[in-house]
């Protein structure tokens, strides 16, 4: 078989390119938050791990920072941990205030701008006891924990993305049932996407006003971060596949994204309310993006799961490389008018090399999208490490550095270096493509 023609591609100018983390997932011993108690019950994550003291970058985030900049970042991601700052209610604890203010700074003083992701995935354990999402209230708590966040540590930090994957973390919370409370009731997927929805617009204009209200100089730019599946038909031609696709596509991706665009707040989430505060309440749209779902109506029928094992590419880990679906998902949110990150898109494999490939591909339909008319202006891999992969434990191996989880020894694979070359000249060569295709 011949390889795929590639060519030179270049970025725009001012490109932005990083990495992400998020608390739990690499700083270690947060106690207080649903996920480590959750943890503690034993039975839940799927290689029988907890997260213990995980990456341990709560106290080697300068080591860490010091690699980011090694390799080249012009941007990193994380997030801080509400249950940190807020460890009982209405309570803060200035010792991690201080401790965030710290981080951002060691940021910026490597010249990596800091973008902040007000919550990610964890709650701290009293709002939890209060129900979470499911309660009203959670709206204004998680305003107030925003307005402190902002009060505290916002002279520094130039782009915040408020809520990380809200539809996903209601849908596994609630619905699905694989994430803590593991409730399996779509009305209350309906109730929680819906506060999380408010709170987004909540949060939104918290940290605009906080900004001005506190005089600072910086002019923060402010985002969601949207998981975007891609649902793919079948059978394109099959009219019941193609509004299968269309359904799970409007429950999970479009009511979101439409409802911070309009305002209104659609069924079955809300009954059309239409929010002040909510309309437009994004400088920018985050995008996250991993893979595609095959959608059909008719799994009972031979043939047609014949079908989709067919169409299956490349795999990972924990599922298939399907960068076409970026693309698609890239040029859906185009209508909106407003710049896009790609947040986060990786690849959990123990192969580097399939790493590498992956992240050619998926930049060069990045490019396209650009291309394409897209106002991207940077990406974002998923993830700066190895680290806690939620149910999943530490079985998946994500990261651009390995980590030793006997010795926390840091070892930057050679996907790191093939990013931070790209970053360096801010293109792909040619001789990079052939390398590994």
């Amino acid at each position: 078989m011949s390889k795929p023609n590639y060519r030179e591609i270049k970025f725009p100018k001012g490109f932005l390119w990083g990495a992400a983390t998020s608390a739990h997932q690499v700083e270690g011993n947060n106690t207080n938050n649903q996920w480590w108690a959750w943890e503690q019950e034993g039975g839940h994550i799927s290689d029988g791990s907890v997260s213990g003291r995980a990456c341990d970058h709560y106290h080697l985030y300068e080591q860490d920072f010091n690699l980011v900049k090694e390799l080249g970042h012009n941007v990193h991601r994380f997030s801080i941990e509400w249950s940190r700052i807020e460890p009982k209610e209405g309570k803060w604890s200035e010792k991690e205030i201080e401790h965030y203010r710290k981080v951002v700074e060691a940021l910026r003083e490597r010249n990596i701008i800091p973008m902040v992701t007000l919550h990610h995935f964890t709650n701290p354990l009293w709002l939890e006891e209060k129900g979470a999402w499911l309660n009203p209230k959670t709206v204004d708590y998680f305003e107030r924990y925003t307005r402190k966040v902002v009060e505290t540590m916002g002279d520094l930090i130039p782009f915040y993305n408020t809520i990380n994957e809200p539809v996903w973390v209601a849908y596994a919370n609630y619905a699905l049932g694989v994430h803590p409370p593991c409730h399996t009731d779509m009305n209350e997927f309906y109730i929680a996407g819906k506060h999380f929805l408010m709170a987004h617009g909540k949060s939104y204009n918290a940290i605009h006003e906080t900004v001005k209200d506190m005089g600072f100089k910086v002019k923060p730019q402010v985002g969601i971060v949207k998981q975007m599946m891609y649902y793919d038909p079948v059978d394109p031609q099959v009219k019941e596949d193609v509004d299968e696709a269309d359904r799970l596509d409007e429950l999970t991706n479009r009511w979101f994204l439409d409802g911070i665009h309009s305002g209104i707040i659609r069924r079955p989430f809300g009954e059309g309310e239409e929010l002040d505060y909510l309309r437009g309440s994004w400088d920018f749209i985050g995008v996250n993006y991993y893979t595609r779902t095959q959608v059909t109506t008719r799994l009972s029928d031979p043939k047609v799961l014949e079908l989709m094992v067919s169409r299956v590419g490349e795999t990972t880990d924990m599922y298939e490389v399907y960068p076409e679906g970026l693309y698609k998902q890239l040029m859906s949110v185009k209508k909106y008018g407003k710049p896009v990150y790609v947040t986060e898109n990786g690849i959990a494999t123990k192969d580097d090399n399939q790493r590498c490939r992956y992240i050619l591909t998926h930049l060069k339909i990045v490019h396209q999208a650009i291309r394409d008319g897209v106002n991207l202006k940077g990406y974002i891999y998923w993830s700066l490490m190895d680290n806690f992969e939620w149910s999943f434990g530490y079985s998946m191996r994500f990261g651009l550095v390995e980590i030793n989880y006997e010795t926390l020894e840091r070892k930057p694979r050679p996907s790191a270096y093939l990013y931070r070359d790209i970053i360096k000249s801010n293109k792909i060569t040619t001789q990079q493509f052939q390398k590994y295709f």
